[in-house]
């Protein structure tokens, strides 16, 4: 799962370079990614993907918050402020990309566009579901119809099976449904057409990777954003500051514990 996660990340970042005319990066040198070499996209997939497990069942389930997108533009050359500019229109939504399927004899049944949009519901923190929007913005619409065809080219019938979800981005009281820099949670439930118990999968925020540096009061050990308690003393975490920071300044400068 590592290596597709890596394949995915270039796959996307491909995306980008192809997008680079329209978005005013023709200046900018297209650097190859390294598949070997580390980098904080790699850290964001890590926390943003989701693996589907059972038994013949799988797939994927990739939640991308804005920033990933940001990320991926400042990696390539461009300025933090150009690319939050250019990534403005995503924060109108929540964006997931899905692939599942029935393992046959040497073969995938994938799920079609129509079997996973009609089965797939996010809920927010409150307890409220929504459905995937129907309609969307032009330039929701371009990211999608770049990403698809490069998901296809590189990965063949799960790219062709992935598709492309676009929910609301806040709840009807104004609060972000997925903010990656501050505490909450959110889910994804897919029903399984074969009437067995759903795939749930839940998020639970801020993300480690966009988060400034978290440690145990006791043993200053780095712990994740989103934990409340130190599971080697169990002594209580302080809170994550709730602020965004210069994604240049997150890069994280010592490993985390084993």
């Amino acid at each position: 799962m590592n290596r597709f996660r890596v394949t995915l990340r270039l796959c996307v970042i491909s995306g980008l370079m192809l997008m680079a005319p329209a978005l005013q990066w023709a200046q900018t040198a297209a650097v190859t990614p390294d598949d070997s070499s580390h980098s904080k996209l790699d850290d964001i997939i890590k926390e943003t993907q989701k693996s589907v497990g059972r038994k013949g069942i799988t797939g994927l389930v990739w939640w991308i918050p804005p920033e990933f997108w940001e990320e991926s533009a400042t990696q390539n050359g461009t300025s933090l402020q150009k690319a939050q500019q250019t990534f403005a229109p995503m924060r109108q939504y929540t964006m997931v990309i899905a692939a599942v399927g029935k393992l046959g004899l040497g073969n995938i049944n994938w799920y079609s566009e129509n079997e996973l949009r009609s089965n797939t519901t996010l809920t927010d923190f409150e307890g409220t579901s929504y459905k995937p929007l129907t309609e969307i913005s032009p330039d929701a619409k371009g990211i999608a119809s770049i990403v698809k065809p490069v998901l296809t080219n590189i990965l063949g019938p799960m790219g062709q099976s992935l598709q492309i979800m676009f929910f609301p981005a806040k709840t009807a009281k104004g609060f972000l449904i997925a903010d990656p820099v501050r505490e909450g949670s959110f889910s994804i439930s897919i029903a399984d057409t074969t009437g067995e118990k759903p795939f749930n999968f839940e998020w639970k925020l801020p993300l480690t990777s966009l988060s400034p540096p978290k440690y145990c009061p006791v043993g200053n050990e780095r712990v994740e954003a989103n934990w409340k308690y130190c599971p080697w003393h169990g002594v209580k975490l302080p809170d994550s500051p709730a602020r965004v920071m210069p994604l240049a300044d997150l890069t994280p400068k010592d490993k985390k514990p084993e």
